[in-house]
């Protein structure tokens, strides 16, 4: 009896090892899975915010969705679906799955939600005139500046009740010599009325402080980068689609019906930076283009967008159009030296073309908060 009744006791004490040992081993398994879910879940969240192409900054509409798919070898999956809330604002959904172990049991198998809101950071560059200058300006040839609203031929989502602007803005005492007044016009009128003067012009913040923007931060975000001091543009696909890698690729500022239209990369508007003075010889492009020198028109060149010079403008040949705005400061040149609009060189002030070079450049950044739950 004594034999039987401690083989009973230890049958029983190696059951009970047994089921906390399951137990443990179960709870460890769950805690495994679900630190994965949770990981793959934080990873799709993080890598939709790292490959963000900036095509939904202009081709989402509001409350459209779209969904993404990311797997992790040996991990898991995330399922990533971003949703457009207003102009600035996306609501991103990332739904991580991971499993443990070779069986696909739902004990073996955990799901985490997170959800994010990201908002556009975009530039709020204040461009007051289609030419803003801290120097002198000369105005000669065939060339025209206008401050008059000028949209972009065939481009969408424009607003042509928006106002225009003044031709140019130069400081107080700077001359602004204009050859023919015909060639200078704006919503006031021609000639030195389309001349607006304001110290804010001569001040450096004006050409180096954007609001939640600086030229700093702008070169971080820059997408390509010049040292060559010489550049044509072309946009540029690969299988069909808008080859970003290629550096002389700024976009394509065309639309249909014109021919030689590359649609794929409509919806590319770059930050380019060049770390010298810069001639543009030829192309086109479109964005927000940071000189770090002096700027220069050298042959058939058509831009859409923003142009800052750190340096001045100097005097350009050829037929070139720029349809946004271009800021000249004057750093580190000759107080006596102006900027030369010389040949057919056309500047059009143009509320759309600078909205979208801003908007389409934009990155994301996520809310200081973000939320997530635990399925099961």
């Amino acid at each position: 009896m004594l034999a039987l009744g401690a083989l009973v006791v230890l049958a029983v004490l190696v059951a009970g090892s047994s089921t906390i040992a399951l137990q443990e081993s179960r709870l460890g398994q769950n805690q495994l899975v679900q630190a994965r879910a949770f990981a793959v879940a934080e990873y799709g969240l993080n890598k939709i915010q790292a490959d963000w192409d900036k095509t939904p900054n202009l081709q989402m509409k509001n409350g459209e969705s779209y969904p993404t798919e990311y797997t992790l070898a040996n991990q898991g999956t995330a399922a990533v679906k971003y949703t457009r809330l207003n102009n600035e604002t996306f609501w991103i959904v990332s739904e991580g799955q991971a499993v443990v172990g070779n069986t696909a049991s739902k004990s073996r198998t955990a799901i985490k939600r997170i959800g994010a809101i990201l908002r556009l950071r975009i530039p709020s560059i204040k461009v007051d005139a289609a030419v803003t200058t801290a120097g002198g300006l000369d105005i000669k040839g065939a060339s025209a500046i206008s401050g008059n609203n000028a949209l972009p031929t065939d481009w969408d989502g424009c607003d042509e009740t928006q106002p225009g602007k003044p031709a140019i803005v130069a400081p107080p005492g700077e001359t602004v010599f204009i050859q023919k007044a015909s060639a200078v016009t704006s919503p006031n009128g021609s000639g030195t009325d389309a001349v607006t003067r304001d110290a804010a012009a001569a001040d450096t913040m004006t050409y180096g402080n954007f609001g939640d923007e600086t030229w700093a931060s702008l070169y971080e975000l820059r997408n390509v980068t010049i040292t060559t001091g010489s550049s044509g543009a072309a946009p540029d696909t690969t299988n069909g689609a808008c080859d970003r890698t290629v550096n002389t690729n700024w976009g394509e500022p065309w639309r249909a019906p014109k021919a030689g239209v590359l649609t794929a990369c409509q919806n590319y508007f770059p930050i380019i930076y060049s770390s010298t003075t810069l001639h543009l010889n030829h192309g086109r492009g479109q964005g927000i283009l940071l000189i770090d020198g002096d700027f220069k028109f050298n042959g058939n060149f058509e831009w859409y967008g923003l142009i800052i010079v750190r340096g001045k403008i100097l005097k350009s040949n050829g037929t070139a159009k720029l349809y946004g705005g271009i800021m000249a400061a004057h750093i580190d040149t000759p107080s006596d030296t102006d900027d030369v609009f010389n040949g057919t060189i056309d500047v059009y002030y143009s509320q759309c073309s600078l909205e979208h070079a801003m908007r389409g450049s934009a990155t994301v950044v996520q809310a200081k908060e973000r939320a997530w739950a635990e399925l099961y």
